[in-house]
C-alpha cells in the first residue's frame, strides 16, 4: 500500500511538471483572417478586439439608459424647482431656459463705455511696463535714458572738462550707460564680453519688450476703433 501511494505521488508530480512546462513554451499564434477578396464589397471584417470595444460601448450606453429609465419611473410628479419657471419644452423635449434679460439703451451704452475704459486701462498698463523695460535695457542706436552728472568747482574747470579723460575711457564708450571699460582694461586685452547667461537674459528681455509693445499697439488700436464707432 505504501509503494502504491508513493507511485501515485510521483505520477502526479510528473503530470504537474509536464503541464507547467507546456504553459511555459510559446504556443502557436492563431491569427484572425482578413476579409476574403470576394467579400471586399461587404467592408471591413470585424475582429474579436473590435467586437469587445463595440460591446463595451453598447453596454455602457445600455446601463446609462437603464439608470435614466429608473429615475423617470421613481420621479415625484409633484416636485418643483424654481428653475422650472424659466424652462420650456417643445414636444416634451427640454430646449433650455428662456432669456428674459432685456437691457435698456442706457444700460447697453454704459456697458460699452466700461469695455472701452477697460481696454484703455490695459493699454496704459502695457505702456508703463514697456517704459520700465526700456529703462533697464540698453537700446542700440538710441541715447541712454539716464544721465551722468559731474560736479566741478567753477566755470573755468567746466570749460576745460574732458569727459574722456575724466572717465578714463575712449570716446566710443562715453555714450554707454553701463559696462564702460577703462583704457588700462582695453590695453590689457579685449573688452570683456557678456557671459552666455547674460546674453540669454538680454535676448529674453528684448523679446519681452517687443511682445509688450505689439500688445500695447493692438490695445491702443482697439480703443481708438471703439471710440470712433
Amino acid at each position: 500500500l505504501v509503494g502504491g501511494c508513493e507511485r501515485k505521488r510521483v505520477e502526479r508530480r510528473a503530470t504537474m511538471s509536464s503541464s507547467t512546462y507546456k504553459k511555459a513554451i510559446q504556443g502557436r499564434t492563431h491569427k484572425e483572417r482578413s476579409q476574403p477578396s470576394d467579400r471586399k464589397k461587404l467592408g471591413f471584417l470585424e475582429k474579436h478586439k473590435d467586437y469587445v470595444l463595440r460591446a463595451r460601448d453598447f453596454h455602457k450606453k445600455e446601463k446609462a439608459l437603464q439608470i435614466l429609465r429608473e429615475k423617470a419611473e421613481f420621479r415625484n410628479p409633484d416636485e418643483f424647482y424654481f428653475g422650472m419657471e424659466r424652462s420650456r419644452t417643445v414636444g416634451g423635449v427640454h430646449v433650455g431656459d428662456l432669456d428674459r434679460s432685456e437691457y435698456t439703451q442706457e444700460q447697453i451704452m454704459l456697458m460699452k463705455t466700461q469695455d472701452k475704459k477697460y481696454v484703455e486701462m490695459k493699454a496704459q498698463v502695457e505702456r508703463n511696463r514697456c517704459d520700465r523695460l526700456r529703462a533697464t535695457l540698453h537700446n542700440l542706436g538710441e541715447g541712454p535714458a539716464n544721465k551722468h552728472i559731474v560736479f566741478v568747482d567753477g566755470e573755468a574747470q567746466k570749460k576745460d572738462f574732458d569727459a574722456s579723460e575724466y572717465f578714463d575711457t575712449p570716446q566710443d564708450y562715453l555714450d554707454r550707460s553701463f559696462h564702460r571699460p577703462r583704457r588700462s582694461q582695453l590695453e590689457a586685452g579685449p573688452a570683456p564680453k557678456l557671459s552666455k547667461t547674460q546674453r540669454r537674459r538680454k535676448a529674453a528681455a528684448y523679446k519681452e519688450l517687443e511682445q509688450r509693445e505689439r500688445r500695447r499697439n493692438e490695445l491702443e488700436g482697439a480703443a481708438l476703433r471703439s471710440w470712433s464707432r
